[in-house]
C-alpha cells in the first residue's frame, strides 16, 4: 500500500483561492478529490502499463499562522517607540504632513507634525485592531476545520512579523516548520503531495527524494484541461518535485467543491496574495 501524505503552505492555499475567487466549504472532500488526483498523476508518471498499488490518503499536515507580534497601544512607552520611529522617517512623517495640510491648510507648521502623528497613530491602532481579529477568525476557521475533517492536523507554526508604521505583515515560519516536518516525519509516508509556492522547500525535496520518496505538487488551475493543452513553464518547485498535480477551477465547480467567493469573503478571513 502507498501512503500519501499531504503538506499544506496555509496562506499559499487561502491566495490560490483568493485568486481562483473560490470558496470551500468542505475540506474533506476538497482534500479526497486533491489526493484522488494525485494518485492518478503519480500513476501516469510512475506506474503507467502497470498495476498500482492501492493508494492511502494517511494525513494532511495544514501550515498556518497562529500568532503575530504583539503590542499594547494603549502603553504610553509604546507609542512613545513608535513616536520616535515617525520622526526618523522622514517619508512617512512628510507623506502625513501633506495629507494634514490639505485639510488644514491655516494651521502652524508645528502643530501639523502633532497632528501627522495623531492621524498616523489612529490609522495604526486601527489597522493593528483588524489585523489582531483577522488572525483570530482564522485560528476560529481552522479550529473548525480540524474538528469537522478526518486527517487533518492544523499546525500554527506561522508568525506575523509587523511593521505598524507601514501597515505590513511579513509571514515568518510556515515554509521551514513545512520542510522540516516533511524530513522528519519520511518513515510515516511512501508520497509526499505539497500544497506550496515556496522554492525554499527545494533542499527538503531533494533530500527525502534521496531516501527514496517520491514528492510531488500540486498547482491550481483556471479553466479547464481543455484551455492548457500545452506543459507551460515550470517553477523551480514543480520542477525539483517528482511529478505535478494538477487541480482545475472548473472541475471544482463541477463537483461542487468549491464556489464562487461573496466578494467579502476572503478579506474576512485575511487571506494572503497568491504564490502561484
Amino acid at each position: 500500500m502507498l501512503r500519501f501524505v499531504t503538506f499544506v503552505d496555509g496562506s499559499n492555499l487561502d491566495g490560490v483561492l483568493k485568486h481562483l475567487n473560490l470558496r470551500v466549504d468542505d475540506y474533506g472532500a476538497f482534500y479526497r478529490h486533491v489526493f484522488e488526483q494525485s494518485v492518478h498523476y503519480w500513476g501516469r508518471t510512475f506506474a503507467e502499463g502497470s498495476r498500482w498499488p492501492t493508494a492511502q490518503h494517511s494525513r494532511i499536515y495544514w501550515y498556518v499562522v497562529g500568532k503575530m507580534d504583539e503590542w499594547d497601544l494603549n502603553d504610553p512607552k509604546a507609542e512613545a517607540r513608535l513616536r520616535a520611529r515617525f520622526e526618523m522617517n522622514p517619508r512617512l512623517r512628510d507623506a502625513y504632513v501633506e495629507d494634514v495640510s490639505r485639510r488644514l491648510s491655516d494651521v502652524p507648521m508645528e502643530r501639523k507634525v502633532e497632528e501627522a502623528w495623531n492621524l498616523c497613530f489612529g490609522e495604526t491602532r486601527e489597522w493593528y485592531d483588524n489585523k489582531r481579529r483577522a488572525l483570530e477568525r482564522k485560528k476560529r476557521f481552522y479550529h473548525g476545520v480540524q474538528s469537522a475533517t478526518d486527517f487533518v492536523e492544523i499546525r500554527q507554526e506561522g508568525h506575523w512579523k509587523v511593521d505598524l508604521l507601514h501597515h505590513t505583515v511579513n509571514e515568518k515560519g510556515l515554509d521551514t516548520s513545512l520542510a522540516v516536518d516533511m524530513v522528519a516525519l519520511q518513515e510515516t509516508y511512501d508520497i509526499a503531495l505539497l500544497i506550496s509556492g515556496d522554492a525554499d522547500g527545494i533542499p527538503g525535496i531533494n533530500y527525502v527524494k534521496s531516501r527514496s520518496k517520491h514528492v510531488g505538487v500540486a498547482e491550481f488551475r483556471k479553466g479547464s484541461p481543455a484551455d492548457f493543452p500545452a506543459k507551460g513553464t515550470s517553477s523551480r518547485l514543480k520542477i525539483a518535485a517528482d511529478f505535478v498535480v494538477q487541480v482545475y477551477e472548473s472541475e471544482l465547480l463541477r463537483r461542487n467543491l468549491a464556489y464562487r467567493a461573496e466578494p467579502d469573503y476572503q478579506s474576512s478571513l485575511g487571506s494572503s496574495d497568491p504564490s502561484y
